[in-house]
């Protein structure tokens, strides 16, 4: 009998929990949409930051060690080990950057990442082995220097608009494309300026594309 009595009281109790209306369902997914993006979102910031300062430092130290009056006290050979440093560091920071923004994403976004992080890992080492072969092959200092400025440049390049594909960032693409075409000046320019121009027009534009993207994110 308690029981029963116990029964209409029960059924008119009102759920903790009550439904969302549709304006607030379609907040909900939108704000979980937004932390989904920000969270596997490839951060403009760090790749053109890190790829910036290793071109304008790498790439400034061997024009300065160049000529026939080097403004460095350095060789050849150190310069080109600086370089060849800071490009290993900006590309595993690629890659690292890259892995972890798209570890927690399953199905094809999570494919498109772990892709695109070892494009940039074999690209490099194909870079380097190139190097090699050339040496191997007989090639003169200056045809392997010619091939080891022009090359990194126009595997970044291409690699930034690839990736701007993925992520649809038009400024991603717009920079890779200011890469290319920093490239084909630094090609016709010869050396040791076109050392110059990749050092101050590369590097010195990927920074100022880092600084546009902070400055786009705080807006």
């Amino acid at each position: 009998m308690r029981d029963d009595a116990d029964r209409p009281r029960a059924a008119v109790m009102p759920d903790d929990d009550p439904p969302l209306d549709p304006a607030g369902s379609a907040a909900l997914i939108a704000a979980q949409r937004a932390r989904v993006a920000a969270e596997t979102d490839v951060d403009g910031r760090l790749l053109f930051g890190v790829w910036g300062a290793a071109w304008l430092l790498g790439f400034g130290a061997l024009w300065a060690v160049a000529g026939d009056r080097p403004a460095l006290g350095w060789s050849p050979a150190a310069a080109g080990v600086l370089f060849a440093g800071l490009l290993v560091a900006a590309m595993v920071v690629t890659s690292v950057h890259v892995a972890r923004r798209t570890s927690g994403v399953h199905g094809t976004s999570s494919l498109q990442g772990a892709m695109y992080g070892w494009a940039w890992f074999l690209g490099f080492v194909a870079v380097f082995a190139l190097a090699s072969g050339l040496t191997r092959a007989g090639a003169g200092a200056g045809v392997v220097q010619v091939a080891m400025t022009l090359v990194p440049p126009l595997l970044v390049g291409v690699l930034y608009m690839a990736g701007a594909a993925i992520w649809r960032d038009r400024a991603q693409f717009a920079l890779g494309a200011w890469i290319l075409v920093v490239t084909i000046v630094a090609s016709f320019v010869g050396t040791p300026g076109m050392l110059a121009v990749m050092s101050l027009a590369g590097g010195g534009g990927m920074l100022a594309a880092a600084v546009a993207e902070a400055v786009r994110r705080r807006s």
